[in-house]
């Protein structure tokens, strides 16, 4: 299932948790009626409601026990919205807290026997990885009834602790940025573009905590279709609708995907033309 586990639950634990189809479901309850051209406001939300234990850990957090800038850290993410959009500093403060969490955990003696590289090719790294592994799971590892002795509230400090004494620089989108995987390297290297969304929004742009913010997988394509006005129906892909290099179709919808916008999606063959390969 793309955005819950759903009836795919008893299959395995490899399926999105509720948090993305909980949220679209609050979003279309707060209307009663939608045109295909609306939805593009759903497929760009970024509020991460699975920050919520780690917000949780830190509004535990004594403040007699923090430096000065660790408290005004905390209270600082504390009073943030939760929306990770590309211009904001304080989803980069909250995932600058969550690596370093990620990190200190998976340092963790406890985990010392998984620490070893997995003996499988590079490519399921992200996957099989400690560090990754611990990243994607970090919601559970905060809330689970006992962690095998960790202590977890120490482990938060001592994040907070280490994000305040160098808090990043910048907005979210500065480290969180799109980095496809690609068969070929491009003939032209170019910078690419700074990202909203995170792993559990809607707007699902995934960064593995703890290693990179940058996000090598994102929504493939939006499809919304319109069944009593089909000529009304959208679309978008990340990048363009042909993988030629040199096609002006290449990268043609990537302004469209990252603003959230579909295109029309044409089907009548009266507008549509052959064009002849790059």
């Amino acid at each position: 299932m793309a955005n819950q586990r759903g009836p795919s639950a008893p299959l395995g634990v490899e399926f999105a948790p509720p948090h993305r189809a909980d949220r679209i479901a609050t979003l279309l309850a707060q209307r009663t009626h939608w045109s295909a051209a609306d939805m593009s406001a759903i497929h760009r939300d970024t509020h991460l409601a699975s920050a919520a234990p780690l917000l949780d850990h830190l509004a535990a957090l004594a403040p007699g026990t923090l430096t000065e800038p660790a408290a005004a850290l905390r209270d600082r993410l504390l009073r943030w919205n939760r929306h990770m959009d590309a211009d904001s500093a304080d989803a980069a403060a909250f995932a600058a807290v969550r690596s370093a969490l990620v990190r200190r955990l998976a340092a963790d003696p406890a985990f010392a026997a998984t620490a070893a590289p997995p003996p499988y090719p590079e490519v399921f790294r992200p996957w099989l990885a400690l560090v990754p592994r611990v990243g994607h799971a970090l919601e559970h590892l905060l809330t689970a009834d006992e962690l095998y002795g960790i202590d977890r509230p120490a482990a938060v400090r001592a994040a907070l602790e280490e994000v305040a004494a160098r808090p990043p620089a910048g907005t979210w989108g500065d480290t969180h940025r799109l980095a496809p995987w690609r068969a070929l390297p491009p003939e032209t290297p170019q910078e690419e573009p700074g990202l909203s969304g995170d792993h559990d929004c809607v707007l699902c742009t995934s960064p593995v905590p703890g290693l990179t913010d940058r996000a090598a997988r994102g929504p493939a394509a939006r499809y919304v279709w319109d069944l009593a006005r089909r000529e009304d129906s959208r679309w978008v892909v990340p990048l363009g609708a042909c993988g030629v290099p040199g096609s002006p179709h290449h990268r043609d919808q990537q302004a469209l995907w990252l603003a959230g916008d579909l295109a029309p999606v044409l089907t009548d063959w009266a507008q549509l033309t052959k064009e002849t390969d790059v």
